[in-house]
C-alpha cells in the first residue's frame, strides 16, 4: 500500500512546540511551495547543498534568488551555504553522468544530497531534516521520502517526510515567485538544455571578433550595440526620449551618436542620463531576443555587462582582454578614436581586473586570430557538451 507521505507530514506538524529542522533546499520555487507553512511548526534553518549545479554562475544566481525570498517573507530562516563543488557530483554519480534526467545519475544526485542533509542536520543538532525537492512535478516524491528517511537514520535524525506538490503547492510557487521576483530556472542543474553566454571587454579589445568566431562555429549571436542603434532610431520607443534629453544631438532627424558619445563621456551627469535611458529598454529587448533562441548556444556581446548591472542575464561570462596599448592601436585604426576620446570611453568602463574577477572566463586577446580562434574552438565544444548537444 502506497504510503501516505504528506498526511504524515501534517501529523508530524501538528504538536504544539516547534522543534529544529534543518531545511536541504534545491532552489527557490521549490523552497516557496512549503516554507511558510513550514515555518510556522518548525524552527527552519536553510541549507542549500547542490553540487550537481555545474555553472558556478547558476549556482550564485539560485542560492542568491533562496537569501532573497528568506529575506522578502520575513520568516527569520537562516541559510547555510552548502558550497559549489561540482566534483561532488561527479563523484556521486560516477559513470552515469550525462545520461538521461530521471535515470540512475538524479537517483544517486538525490540520495548524495540528501545524506549531506541528514549529517549536516546531526552537526548542527537539529531533531528533523527534510528537503523541498518533493515540490517539484518531476521529481519522485516516494523515493525522495524513502532514501531520505534511510539517510535521517543513518545519521541519527529525523526524516520530515513531505510532497510539497500537494495541498495547493504548485499555486504558492507561483504566486511567491511572481510577487518577489524570484529567479526561476529552466533546468535541474547538471545538464542545462541551452546556455546563455555573455561576451564582455574593455573597449576594442576583440569582443566583436570574438562573437563573430562563436558565430561561425554555430552559436546564435546578439550585439548589444546593434540593438542600441536598432532602438535610437526614429519610431523606437527610446529615440523620442534620447531626442528630448539631447536636442542637440539631432539632426535631420537622427541622432548623430558621434556627437552624443562625444557630450556623453565629457559629463557624468549626462552619461547617466543616457544610460537611464537606454540600458533598461535594450537589457529588455535582448532578454527577449534570447529567450526565443533555441539554439543551444546564445552569444550576447555586451560591452557594458557590468557597469548597466545585468550580469545575471547570462549563465556564462566571457571577459575578452588586450593590453591597453594594442586596444589604443586597435581604436585608431578601426575607427580614428584619438587617444583622448579612448581615455574617457575606457575611463567610464569596469577596469580588466574588476571584469577578469567577476567573470567565469577571461580570454587573453593579444595575438593573433588564429590562437582566438582555437580558444573559441575549445570553449564553444566545452558549451555543446554542457548542453548534451
Amino acid at each position: 500500500m502506497k504510503r501516505d507521505w504528506y498526511g504524515e507530514y501534517l501529523a508530524a506538524c501538528s504538536g504544539t512546540d516547534r522543534p529544529s529542522l534543518l531545511l536541504h533546499v534545491c532552489c527557490a520555487p521549490c523552497m516557496s511551495a512549503g516554507i511558510e507553512h513550514l515555518a510556522g511548526h518548525f524552527r527552519v534553518t536553510a541549507y542549500f547543498y547542490n553540487p550537481n549545479i555545474t555553472l558556478r554562475s547558476e549556482y550564485r544566481r539560485r542560492l542568491d534568488a533562496v537569501v532573497k525570498l528568506t529575506d522578502a517573507l520575513g520568516l527569520g530562516i537562516a541559510v547555510k551555504d552548502g558550497g559549489y563543488d561540482p566534483p561532488a557530483y561527479d563523484r556521486a554519480v560516477g559513470a552515469d553522468k550525462g545520461g538521461r534526467e530521471g535515470g540512475s545519475k538524479c537517483r544517486k544526485c538525490i540520495s548524495a544530497r540528501l545524506d549531506a542533509a541528514a549529517a549536516k542536520c546531526a552537526e548542527l543538532g537539529c531533531e528533523y531534516v527534510a528537503t523541498t525537492l518533493t515540490a517539484s512535478p518531476l521529481k519522485d516524491a516516494d523515493f525522495i521520502n524513502e532514501t531520505g528517511a534511510e539517510c535521517a537514520a543513518k545519521h541519527g535524525v529525523k526524516w520530515l517526510p513531505t510532497d510539497f506538490k500537494k495541498n495547493g503547492g504548485c499555486v504558492r510557487t507561483k504566486r511567491l515567485c511572481s510577487a518577489f521576483g524570484i529567479y526561476r530556472q529552466h533546468y535541474c542543474g547538471c545538464t542545462p538544455d541551452r546556455l546563455v553566454v555573455a561576451v564582455t571587454g574593455g573597449i576594442a579589445s576583440g569582443k566583436s571578433e570574438f562573437t563573430r568566431i562563436l558565430a561561425s562555429l554555430g552559436a546564435h549571436t546578439i550585439d548589444a550595440d546593434a540593438v542600441t542603434r536598432e532602438l535610437q532610431t526614429p519610431g523606437h520607443g527610446i529615440y523620442g526620449d534620447i531626442a528630448r534629453a539631447f536636442p542637440d544631438c539631432v539632426r535631420d532627424g537622427m541622432l548623430d551618436r558621434k556627437k552624443l558619445a562625444a557630450a556623453v563621456f565629457s559629463d557624468g551627469e549626462k552619461r547617466r542620463l543616457l544610460e537611464s535611458i537606454v540600458h533598461p529598454a535594450v537589457i529588455a529587448e535582448i532578454r527577449g531576443r534570447a529567450s526565443h533562441s533555441d539554439a543551444p548556444v546564445t552569444v550576447i556581446e555586451i560591452p557594458l555587462l557590468f557597469e548597466s548591472g545585468t550580469q545575471d542575464i547570462a549563465d556564462v561570462i566571457v571577459n575578452v582582454s588586450a593590453p591597453d596599448g594594442l586596444r589604443r592601436r586597435r581604436a585608431a585604426e578601426r575607427s580614428g578614436m584619438s587617444a583622448e576620446m579612448f581615455g574617457k570611453v575606457a575611463g567610464a568602463q569596469w577596469t580588466d581586473e574588476m571584469r577578469r574577477s567577476a567573470s567565469d572566463v577571461t580570454v587573453a586577446n593579444d595575438g593573433g586570430r588564429d590562437s582566438l580562434e582555437s580558444r573559441a574552438r575549445e570553449l564553444y565544444a566545452q558549451w555543446l557538451k554542457l548542453t548534451g548537444r
